[in-house]
């Protein structure tokens, strides 16, 4: 019954685009300061790693992989700390640099190896996996018709074989929501670009919108160019999306910060056991630190680490309105150490503390990733996301910011509006056909194959906007699609209208890029809807 209850739950979340398939490491992102090469010390002193590597390279019956071997016994160490502390060999310390600073080419995911399978995590917005229909949770078992599941693959294997020249071209097989049999995508390698701002816009006349979705060594001068250019555009008020947003570089964080709060505001400050107390306070350079200037901050529990950092220290300086669901609860500050080798340990060196001086680091027991991960599954299942009052917070862990307003630490970040999750069972049959990656698969063929006459009848993305619906017709052939595939339900209509919304923005998207697509699935976001409440 229990097992029952979850599953009928789950087809009821409303957000049916994203899995919540999580992992550690990407969802709680990087706090990361300069990289620091080992101390001279360490080299000098007795190891019994080294000592066991000599007695298995010398005495043991067998061949085997010698840094195989280190790199499991230098992961297994860290897992008995944090949640957050992780290893890197010296390519996947490359890979990382790349996504946070530069392009690549590739089919645009990003992904993690859970349970021998390899998983998509998060998907490029426009890129070529989205465009064919791929989607977050998403289980990848065959690559040119080669296994690579329940085959102790590696992340640099993986990655070789994903990756390519932009042109060319890779079959990849996928498991979907543990269905019997395989979904098979043709995708064509593109370059990727690695923003950090996938849109920015006027939302309403005096409002702008930007959504930041990691934050990079970029972050900061992409933010600066879409506030300044929403400000020419006459943006008095600002929505800052940070939905889904799971971190990255802190200095990205404070330069956000920097530009919203009042110079010699606290930002943030950072202390450990080993690492002396470091305050960041924000400079006079900022160009939204108006008074008159209104801000509203979304997030949702997907919102981790510096997301939190910004969030938080604009509510506790009263500078803005948070809105959307409790974060994810990420308050550790990771540090950059080179080995000898060029591979890299992240290592958490300290707490990071809000401006009043909460942190809001979730609660773990170190060395048991699973209850931590098993912890945020929970909220889901205890109905934190649909009701703000379970929510609980312990009162040893409230603080006050300067007018009086009441927020805790111990957990995320708890917005001061808060929206719930929509759950429905009227949902249900739209999520199985979103899940199915029909959705996304029928809104590219139909923009493949309706392109010029699409263009020629709607030569804007605003043209396509107002003037373009999702007839009957089209309806008709999604739940034909549907029926082939064997899924089946009623088409209420709740359903059908969010399936009117995702199929018009994802064809809009395909055609016209990001401008006919965030402009339609904002007309019915509530969190957007109630920011506007708040400017009024």
């Amino acid at each position: 019954m229990i097992e029952e209850y979850q599953n009928n739950r789950r087809n009821r979340l409303l957000p049916i685009f994203f899995a919540l398939v999580l992992s550690i490491g990407f969802i709680g992102g990087y706090q990361l300061n300069q990289r620091q090469k080992m101390p001279k010390e360490i080299y000098i002193q007795s190891d019994k790693i080294k000592e066991l590597q000599y007695l298995i390279k010398n005495y043991y019956f067998d061949s085997v992989n010698n840094l195989q071997l280190t790199d499991n016994a230098i992961r297994a160490m860290l897992s008995d700390l944090d949640p957050h502390s992780s290893y890197m060999t010296k390519i996947e310390t490359q890979q990382f640099e790349t996504s946070m600073s530069g392009g690549i080419e590739g089919i645009g995911i990003q992904f993690n190896i859970l349970n021998d399978t390899v998983t998509v995590m998060s998907i490029t917005n426009d890129g070529p996996a989205e465009k064919v229909g791929v989607l977050p949770g998403d289980k990848i078992i065959e690559v040119d018709t080669s296994k690579i599941a329940g085959v102790k693959i590696q992340n640099n294997d993986v990655i070789q074989k994903i990756r390519g020249k932009k042109g060319s071209k890779v079959k990849i097989g996928i498991l979907r929501n543990n269905n019997d049999k395989l979904l098979y995508f043709n995708i064509k390698r593109d370059a990727i670009a690695v923003n950090s701002i996938d849109y920015y816009y006027m939302i309403k006349p005096t409002i702008g919108y930007i959504n930041i979705n990691s934050f990079t060594q970029t972050t900061a001068d992409e933010f600066s160019l879409a506030l300044n250019k929403l400000l020419k555009l006459g943006a008095k008020n600002l929505i800052l999306d940070l939905r889904g947003n799971t971190g990255g570089f802190l200095a990205a964080a404070v330069s956000i910060c920097d530009e919203l709060l009042p110079a010699k505001k606290m930002i943030v400050y950072t202390k450990g056991l080993h690492y002396r107390t470091q305050e960041i306070r924000a400079s006079n350079k900022g160009n939204f630190q108006n008074e008159n200037q209104h801000l509203v901050i979304l997030i949702d529990e997907y919102s981790a680490s510096a997301s939190e950092i910004v969030a938080g220290a604009i509510q506790d300086h009263d500078r803005g309105t948070i809105i959307g669901r409790r974060s994810f609860g990420k308050g550790l500050v990771q540090q950059q150490f080179v080995l000898s080798d060029s591979s890299e340990v992240l290592l958490t060196i300290a707490r990071y503390y809000t401006p009043v001086g909460r942190c809001i680091q979730r609660p773990f027991d170190a060395g048991n990733e699973e209850k931590y991960m098993n912890d945020f599954y929970k909220r889901y299942l205890d109905g934190e996301m649909e009701e703000e009052d379970k929510n609980t917070f312990d009162d040893s862990l409230k603080f006050t910011t300067p007018s009086g307003k009441i927020v805790y630490g111990g957990g995320g970040i708890m917005p001061d509006i808060f929206i719930p999750l929509k759950t429905s069972e009227d949902i249900i049959f739209f999520n199985r056909l979103a899940n199915s990656g029909i959705v996304f698969q029928y809104a590219a063929q139909y923009a493949t194959n309706n392109r010029k006459k699409m263009l020629k009848q709607y030569p804007s993305a605003k043209d396509y906007i107002n003037n373009f619906s999702i007839s009957e017709d089209i309806i008709a052939q999604i739940q034909e699609k549907a029926k082939q595939d064997s899924i089946v339900g009623i088409l209420t209509e709740v359903s059908k209208k969010e399936l009117c919304k995702w199929t018009k923005a994802y064809i809009g998207r395909n055609i016209y890029g990001n401008d006919a697509f965030y402009p339609i699935i904002h007309q019915d976001d509530d969190m957007i809807k109630s920011a506007f409440a708040v400017f009024k």
